[in-house]
């Protein structure tokens, strides 16, 4: 007698391979992740590509939902994640240094970023119109946010930085909440 999985069990099979993407999903070169390929979702990087950027527009448009990017990766250059609209959740490795210009703009369902104590510096525009992201924590070592970076972030509720922190022309415009200073 022949045993038949049940339909849910093989959907969820289904579901859960076409989130782990795999190295085919992925255009690396010269350790620079270059352009993504895959169907979006719950999108882990996996560390053993050995990536140590995100390369210009590599993830622009995609459908992802969840990011995690690994270790090792210190620069997420201009408009890498520009319009991902479905972008909920990211995470960021302690290894990050800089996130360049326009690199979330428009990720309109951004609601979440797990911010790095390595991180530097915010370039122009960086998270602009990143309307749902309802906190902001930023690391004590960061020394720049660039101009409009998080201009039309009117979701914010709370937002935390360093005096420290050199800031460019209208960082926060249409911000409604007020700056915390932590030292």
């Amino acid at each position: 007698m022949k045993k038949f999985l049940p339909l849910a069990w093989l959907l969820c099979t289904l579901s859960l391979s076409a989130q782990s993407p795999g190295a085919d999903d992925f255009e690396i070169r010269n350790r620079v992740l270059i352009k993504y390929r895959g169907i979006g979702g719950e999108v882990l990087i996996p560390p053993t590509l050995k990536i140590d950027r995100i390369g210009r527009r590599a993830f622009a448009g995609s459908p992802v939902k969840t990011l995690a990017i690994p270790m090792g990766v210190g620069f997420i250059d201009e408009q890498a994640f520009a319009g991902c609209s479905f972008l909920e959740t990211v995470s960021l490795p302690n290894t990050l240094v800089r996130i360049g210009e326009k690199a979330f703009f428009n990720c309109v369902s951004l609601k979440q970023v797990n911010w790095p104590i390595s991180l530097l510096t915010i370039e122009d525009g960086a998270f602009f119109n990143c309307r749902s992201i309802e906190e902001l924590i930023l690391p004590g070592v960061l020394t720049y946010i660039g101009s409009s970076a998080f201009s039309g972030c009117v979701g914010l509720k709370t937002l935390s930085l360093s005096r420290r922190t050199v800031l460019g022309r209208h960082p926060f415009m249409g911000v409604q909440c007020g700056i915390t200073y932590r030292d």
